[in-house]
């Protein structure tokens, strides 16, 4: 074997690695279907507390997904002191709204499609999902174990 055939035979052997270490990583495709996926953040509200936002992404059978977006703000004081000296407080609130959609998973790219028509894209990486939020916030959920059921 002379040196060139030496060297094309080490040329073939680094392309196959490569292609095999491609393949690998396209194959490490996440599984979405019966899972559950958390995002939870907490916003400081002056006077009141921690408003905290919780998302929730459940990818139920087919590719259908729910889509839970809720907030509650606890129990605080008012802001305002009575004549007696009492200051009275204003009791926890709260609202959840959910949302059917359809998803689609594509190259690390996780879009859903709402009914209402809208859509939001999140990105695949590092075993979570990450994108847009509401108000320039960036969303990034994790996936809850044991939640299969």
């Amino acid at each position: 074997m002379n040196w060139q055939s030496g060297v094309k035979v080490s040329l073939w052997t680094i392309v196959a690695l490569f292609c095999f270490s491609c393949t690998g990583t396209q194959a490490k495709n996440p599984v979405f279907k019966n899972t559950r996926w958390v995002c939870v953040q907490e916003h400081f509200v002056a006077d009141a507390g921690t408003l905290t936002e919780t998302y929730t992404l459940e990818f139920t059978s087919g590719k259908e997904c729910l889509w839970k977006d809720s907030w509650i703000l606890p129990a605080h004081p008012a802001m305002y002191m009575n004549r007696n000296g009492t200051v009275d407080t204003i009791p926890a609130s709260g609202s959840e709204k959910v949302s059917r959609a359809t998803w689609r998973f594509s190259r690390n790219k996780l879009t859903l499609q709402f009914e209402d028509g809208s859509t939001k894209v999140f990105l695949y990486e590092d075993g979570r999902l990450s994108g847009p939020g509401p108000f320039d916030t960036q969303l990034v959920f994790e996936p809850v174990k044991g939640a299969a059921d």
